[in-house]
């Protein structure tokens, strides 16, 4: 009889212990699911990015933006992105070169503006836009906004906690990588 007992003892912790886990699963499953990110997409219509955090849905501020010209237009697909580079300098490519630019070193008020997202190659997302060319295909492929507009997004995306932390480089460029997944889409 004592032994029926132990048996029926173990029978109700074992189920008691399995209606648990059933009951706790979906929660510890739900945290071990991947982070979706965080998206910037472009519409070229209106000349705009708009950026969404996938995990919870809220909304960033819209960035307006002057796009490639169409001798150099912006390039299209979906890029990761890595890094924001604060202060940037800037060494023109051989387009640039060729109108008279020359390297510019590390500084908020260069032709980058206050700062670039770098997404393929030498092409960017990047400040420095004066506000009456944006809207308009005029840049060498980067994406162009204006320094305040694109100050709001860094914002944004520091209080989503998808930057890192800012680190200064010995040229005088403050670097900071993205600690989530952060995609930017061109259509």
């Amino acid at each position: 009889m004592a032994h029926c007992w132990a048996t029926s003892k173990l029978v109700v912790r074992s189920v008691s212990l399995l209606c648990s886990l059933v009951l706790i699963a979906p929660f510890l499953l739900a945290g071990s699911r991947p982070d979706p990110g965080v998206v910037l997409e472009l519409d070229r219509g209106e000349y705009t990015v708009r950026a969404r955090d996938l995990r919870t849905g809220v909304v960033g501020p819209p960035l307006r933006v002057a796009l490639g010209s169409p001798a150099e237009p912006t390039p299209q697909g979906t890029y990761t992105l890595r890094e924001v580079v604060r202060n940037p300098d800037w060494d023109p490519g051989p387009t640039a070169r060729a109108g008279g630019a020359r390297y510019e070193p590390p500084s908020p008020d260069g032709t980058l503006g206050v700062a670039k997202i770098p997404f393929m190659g030498s092409y960017s997302l990047h400040g420095g836009a004066r506000p009456m060319l944006l809207g308009k295909p005029i840049t060498l492929g980067c994406l162009r906004s204006a320094d305040a507009e694109l100050l709001e997004l860094l914002d944004w995306l520091h209080e989503r906690h998808a930057l890192g932390r800012e680190r200064p480089t010995p040229s005088g460029e403050r670097r900071q990588h993205f600690t989530r997944p952060v995609r930017l889409v061109l259509q």
